[in-house]
């Protein structure tokens, strides 16, 4: 073996690491974007849903997700194409990592109080005769909150390991 063929190797494959974050981070953003911005609008068109305490905070995690994934979405693009970073590298993973985990943070937590909630409605539906259109939307709701919350959690591992090997992409 020569000398020369490890070193070769060890920069093929911080490449294909690097290239595999900056990609991989895109992915899993985008995924979030689109399970959040499906969630808030079935929420909204719930009659009645700012009635009850724990829909109205599913409504406002997945805004605020959807906002969240969106700039993100827009700022990894920005640098995939131009190269160029809008902020340092470092402060930039930072934000990525504390916003991963505050925005994951939320998805989870809403949908987590609306899920009781849910089955007292249902219940409640079932008790009064009614169609279940309310519990039916909420549970949807919900559900794409929750769902929405696994690829943010993903990308925030990602965050935190582009943050504990100083790996600034």
């Amino acid at each position: 073996m020569e000398s020369g063929a490890q070193p070769t190797a060890t920069i093929a494959t911080s490449t294909s690491t690097e290239g595999s974050l900056k990609y991989g981070s895109l992915v899993l953003w985008d995924a979030t974007f689109v399970f959040s911005i499906v969630s808030f609008p079935i929420m909204a068109s719930n009659e009645g849903f700012d009635a009850v305490h724990e829909f109205s905070y599913i409504l406002a995690a997945c805004v605020i997700s959807t906002v969240y994934t969106l700039l993100q979405n827009i700022r990894q693009i920005y640098y995939i194409s131009t190269g160029n970073s809008l902020f340092e590298a470092c402060t930039s993973s930072a934000i990525d990592f504390f916003g991963d985990q505050i925005v994951a943070y939320l998805l989870i937590s809403s949908a987590s109080a609306a899920a009781p909630t849910i089955s007292s409605l249902k219940e409640y539906e079932d008790s009064v005769g009614g169609n279940h259109s309310a519990s039916s939307k909420s549970a949807a709701s919900t559900g794409m909150a929750f769902v929405a919350f696994f690829p943010l959690a993903l990308s925030a591992m990602l965050s935190g390991y582009k943050l504990s090997t100083k790996t600034y992409i």
